[in-house]
């Protein structure tokens, strides 16, 4: 299953059981797509908060996906490596938490 959703501006609770019921029979081989402002890898270094909300999503059963925005950090994500997934090139922020490198924001980006 896939569900794509906005922006999350680094408040990653509407992906709460409460919120989504709909994970309860997710597994990761299932995707939320986040398309844009993902939010999460912001500061200079992963602070306390960011480390939460990642591990938050990375112990979800799904899979996340991003596409990144301008409310990133892209000097932090630009020095991730670069790793092939499912025929596109990824950076892996947590291994269930991937960042898409089809950059919206920059299509000539060279990857």
């Amino acid at each position: 299953m896939i569900y794509i959703t906005g922006d999350i501006h680094g408040d990653p609770t509407r992906f709460s059981k409460e919120a989504f019921p709909e994970q309860d029979t997710m597994t990761k081989e299932d995707y939320v797509i986040i398309c844009g402002d993902f939010g999460l890898v912001w500061d200079k270094e992963e602070s306390k908060n960011e480390r939460y909300w990642l591990n938050w999503l990375q112990n979800k059963p799904f899979t996340t996906l991003f596409v990144d925005g301008n409310h990133e950090n892209h000097d932090r994500l630009d020095a991730m490596p670069v790793s092939e997934w499912n025929g596109g090139k990824v950076h892996f922020v947590r291994p269930n938490v991937i960042l898409s490198l089809i950059h919206i924001s920059e299509p000539t980006r060279p990857y």
